[in-house]
């Protein structure tokens, strides 16, 4: 059974936001968080390791995996969520 990664446009860091007192800097922190994961998916785009899947929608994105060396680091990137297919 393979495995298939997905990454769903909410962001966990930005529901970690407290609801009750929210701040600008809160934001920006967690966005920035959320950026920091995004960007570690960037490069292994650009490098030609994934590409994304098209599949009709884009929630969630589905990534698809060229190089499987990365396996590893989708599993470990907090905004993918690894679905046993």
């Amino acid at each position: 059974m393979g495995k298939t990664y997905v990454i769903w446009w909410h962001s966990k860091f930005v529901d970690e936001i407290n609801r009750d007192s929210p701040s600008i800097a809160a934001i920006v922190e967690k966005t920035q968080k959320t950026l920091m994961y995004l960007q570690e998916l960037q490069e292994l785009e650009a490098q030609g390791k994934i590409t994304m899947k098209l599949k009709g929608s884009l929630n969630p994105m589905y990534l698809q995996v060229i190089d499987p060396a990365v396996e590893s680091v989708l599993a470990n990137n907090p905004l993918v969520e690894v679905l046993d297919s």
